[in-house]
């Protein structure tokens, strides 16, 4: 990345006197602090473009602090572009963010917008969007009390913040240098994110956040009322049914078999038999019943399909 022109440093030192003579009433304190504030810019603007980027960030960064977010949020997209060149993800995304939200709460409240900011904002969209393609992010919960967390060698910082980290196995170090210290091994994939929640004395609790799907192209998709798996237990039903019928059958037969001339029967026995054909009769309704409700699921199950257009998963991911 190339190092910003002195042209467009003077264009945001001339919105950091404005926006700070607007807010302060008071005229003695207000060149005061103005005169702070241009030569902690000055110093590290000399820095920036003596290529000492990190030299720069020592000055801009308190200055952003003092300002805050809402009064500096130009210099914050500056901060931004310098942690791009240091190669700071983490800090470059959150500066981003914060500018991208300023921006947005003036266009809320019908604010003129310099022709620069808007396309300040443009790059800060794409570049936020290519972070987020690119890297894998940990989100480290917050928590109460704040805990102190370090990924890898980084420097550790409280609980609450989103680490932008290139893909791979890293590792979360939580209280560090403390009784407490404990650590978890952690994989970032690329447009993926990772809840880590921090707690002392006790493992981190890990959760991968599920990603909805890149888009893709859409397609027809049959579907059916129902899983043809009930198609099976209703056919089964119906050839087990068919033994209740096979089996009154072969009692009454084997009742006519016995009690049949030259064998001499009873009145009983007769009745017996009387009852037991009667049962084989009626227990053809059985398996008719169970067949019957057989052939209606199969002509739901074919008659009821549909078609349905859904969407399919792009093949490489989210493009920007």
């Amino acid at each position: 990345m190339s190092i910003r022109t002195r042209f467009d440093w003077a264009i945001l030192v001339a919105v950091l006197v404005g926006v700070s003579s607007f807010a302060m009433p008071a005229r003695a304190q207000d060149e005061t602090n103005l005169a702070g504030y241009r030569e902690r810019f000055k110093e590290g603007l000399e820095r920036y473009e003596a290529g000492d980027v990190a030299g720069a960030l020592s000055f801009w960064e308190p200055l952003y602090r003092d300002l805050g977010p809402s009064r500096g949020y130009r210099i914050g997209y500056n901060l931004a572009r310098a942690y791009e060149v240091v190669g700071d993800a983490t800090r470059e995304a959150e500066r981003y963010e914060s500018f991208l939200a300023e921006v947005a709460s003036r266009q809320k409240a019908n604010e003129a917008q310099d022709p620069l900011v808007a396309h300040e904002a443009l790059q800060a969209q794409a570049r936020l969007a290519e972070l987020q393609r690119t890297r894998g992010r940990i989100r480290i919960v917050s928590s109460t009390p704040p805990v102190s967390v370090r990924i890898d060698q980084a420097e550790p910082r409280l609980s609450g913040f989103v680490a932008y980290l290139a893909p791979g196995a890293h590792e979360i170090v939580i209280a560090p240098g403390t009784a407490d210290e404990h650590r978890e091994r952690v994989e970032a994939r690329a447009g993926g994110v990772v809840d880590v929640t921090p707690a002392p004395a006790a493992p981190a609790v890990i959760q991968r956040v599920p990603q909805e799907p890149p888009l893709g192209r859409t397609e027809d998709r049959l579907v059916r009322p129902f899983s043809s798996a009930w198609l099976w237990v209703a056919g089964v039903a119906t050839v087990a049914s068919g033994g209740i019928t096979a089996a009154a059958y072969g009692n009454a037969i084997s009742m006519h078999d016995a009690y049949a001339a030259p064998y001499p029967t009873t009145q009983t026995e007769v009745d017996r038999y009387h009852d037991a054909r009667t049962l084989a009769y009626a227990s053809w309704a059985v398996p008719a019943i169970f067949a019957t409700a057989t052939a209606a699921l199969v002509t739901w199950y074919l008659l009821g399909k549909k078609h349905v257009r859904v969407m399919t998963a792009a093949q490489g991911g989210w493009s920007f």
